[in-house]
């Protein structure tokens, strides 16, 4: 019967320091990791909620990031339509020097020359303009952005802006190409405004997306992070504990030989 009471007590005493041991290394894992929830046992249905954030985060993140990239996309085109405006206001400038009645035919030839040269330029640009491959202002972008607003850039391209035909080989032609360049530099005047009012509104997109971000990490960090203050207490009661398990698990030890000595 006693030796039936002294097992009994050294499984109880071998459980506790068994637990104890892994509740200490428990709370140090979690002290080191800086999260409460380090293996699924601890808290499932807490495992659950956090791993739903987690997705959470990840798509909000990458949403910011499309955003991001499309003002990229959106920059890129604005800076090649800025070019575009150059060149048109430089055209508007030779159109209104070869309105000048005391100009010679010679003269007028050199001014078309430049027009010309102008307006090639403004061509590649609308060929060549493109962002991750995409082209840009040869008028086949047409994309749904952040927050699902569709965008479309119209081709920029000499004939697309109604200047195929410019000339200003004399005082009537160079009058009609005045014209014609205000129409174009209008025309990407609209294309630039467009442009600023989509990544205007992408970054408020953003701005929603940066604080839905703060508010779900938030709610995270309050499943996942460990209360460090509070953790390190509970690590010190575990070491003692484990500790005093130990020591009671010696003494038992020690009266279990006893006990066996005398009874052999």
């Amino acid at each position: 019967m006693v030796v039936g009471t002294t097992n009994s007590t050294f499984n109880k005493l071998h459980n506790n320091l068994l637990r104890s041991d892994s509740n200490l290394n428990s709370s140090i894992e979690r002290i080191s990791s800086g999260k409460k929830i380090t293996k699924a046992s601890d808290s499932p249905s807490e495992l659950a909620v956090l791993a739903a954030l987690q997705a959470q985060t990840r798509g909000i993140t990458q949403q910011i990031s499309n955003g991001m990239s499309e003002i990229s996309m959106l920059q890129t085109a604005e800076g090649a339509l800025g070019s575009t405006s150059q060149s048109l206001q430089r055209m508007s400038e030779l159109s209104v020097q070869a309105a000048n009645g005391t100009l010679t035919d010679s003269d007028r030839s050199a001014i078309m020359a430049e027009i010309k040269e102008l307006s090639a330029g403004i061509d590649k640009t609308a060929s060549s303009t493109e962002f991750n491959s995409k082209k840009l202002l040869d008028g086949s972008l047409s994309v749904t952005l952040t927050g699902g607003r569709d965008f479309s850039q119209g081709a920029v391209d000499v004939a697309s802006l109604g200047l195929s035909k410019i000339s200003v080989a004399n005082q009537a032609d160079a009058s009609k190409a005045i014209e014609s360049v205000k129409s174009a530099i209008d025309k990407v005047s609209s294309y630039r405004s467009q442009i600023g009012a989509t990544v205007n509104g992408i970054n408020s997109e953003i701005s929603n997306y940066q604080t839905s971000l703060i508010n779900t990490v938030s709610a995270q960090s309050q499943i996942e992070d460990v209360d460090m203050a509070a953790e390190i207490i509970n690590m010190n009661r575990e070491s003692l504990q484990s500790k005093f398990a130990i020591k009671a698990f010696d003494m038992q030890n020690i009266t279990a030989s006893k006990v066996l000595n005398l009874l052999g």
